[in-house]
């Protein structure tokens, strides 16, 4: 099966659009419910697997204000949707995705905010993020699984709050609920202030902010350095964070199952909002990776378990 032909096959199983050649790589559909989607095989997504051709699709839906959002696809089963992390790219979920891909179509979500998907409009808030998720879920013909890393599993417990349809169970890394409200406003305005001319240093502010654990003289520059290009991601999330309400009990009557996930590793922030969550929720199971920080190198134990507790 050639490259071309890989792609192919997944788009001819969806219905009632029509396929205009795009490029001998990559296709434009338009889909006759209104929305706009297009499918690339990028030489960074795709690739060989041993059984077969495995490529990861780039995709697109338009949220309801207009706003684009992209995401990646692999593999075939049941839906499973990824939120990914604040400051962190969308393609750095596509190791996991691939562990998880022989068992589920594995849904990679770009968030708002965050390239290659579209800048949103002000006032930022979770709302419009879930928003986003819902138009992904629509897509995907049926009930879903969602997981969501950091502020992605924020988005996740608004979108369940909000009584999105269409999430079967959930999985949540070390969403930070407890930043909830008002405990990074003042780092949301210095932030602000920082972010036209030194990006960099607007993302060690935030994470002067959060992290409780000692870091090497000249980390904090570098890994500022290194997220510079996602600093306005970072100001929205720290946006919807900040206007987000902090009251656990939102959740106390939702029976949707739950899976909380924090690294032993991890800053107290984490585990934190983890075990909040564990009481508020009336069907959830906590669960603690040894050695695992909030942003694992190595997603092998969280696909594990998320393969687990999603079957």
């Amino acid at each position: 099966m050639n490259p071309s032909s890989c792609v192919l096959s997944r788009l001819t199983n969806w219905t009632a659009s029509t396929y205009i050649p795009r490029s001998a790589s990559g296709w434009l559909i338009t889909s006759n419910a209104g929305r706009l989607r297009t499918s690339v095989d990028s030489s960074v997504a795709g690739r060989w697997a041993q059984d077969g051709c495995m490529w990861a699709t780039t995709e697109s839906v338009i949220s309801a204000d207009g706003t684009r959002i992209l995401f990646h696809t692999l593999g075939d089963g049941p839906p499973l949707v990824i939120l990914h992390g604040a400051l962190v790219r969308v393609e750095n979920y596509l190791p996991m995705a691939e562990m998880l891909a022989g068992d589920y179509r594995v849904v990679v979500v770009g968030r708002r905010d965050y390239a290659p998907s579209g800048n949103g409009s002000g006032p930022r808030t979770f709302a419009r993020q879930v928003e986003d998720l819902g138009a992904v879920l629509e897509l995907q013909g049926g009930p879903s699984f969602v997981f969501g890393h950091s502020a992605g599993g924020l988005v996740a417990l608004e979108a369940l709050a909000a009584d999105i349809p269409n999430i079967r169970r959930f999985a949540l890394y070390e969403a930070p609920l407890v930043f909830a409200g008002g405990p990074l406003r003042a780092t949301l305005e210095r932030a602000r202030e920082l972010v036209a001319d030194d990006p960099g240093e607007a993302v060690v502010e935030f994470f002067k902010a959060i992290l409780d654990q000692p870091v090497p003289e000249g980390m904090l520059g570098k890994m500022g350095a290194a997220m510079a290009d996602r600093a306005a991601g970072l100001i929205a999330d720290l946006e919807c964070i900040t206007a987000m309400d902090p009251d656990s009990g939102r959740w106390g009557a939702m029976n949707t199952p739950a899976l909380l996930l924090a690294g032993t590793a991890s800053d107290r922030y984490g585990p934190a909002s983890m075990e909040t969550l564990d009481a508020a929720l009336p069907d959830s199971r906590f669960v603690s990776l040894p050695g695992l920080t909030h942003s694992p190198d190595d997603f092998t134990p969280v696909a594990n378990i998320l393969r687990e507790f999603f079957q």
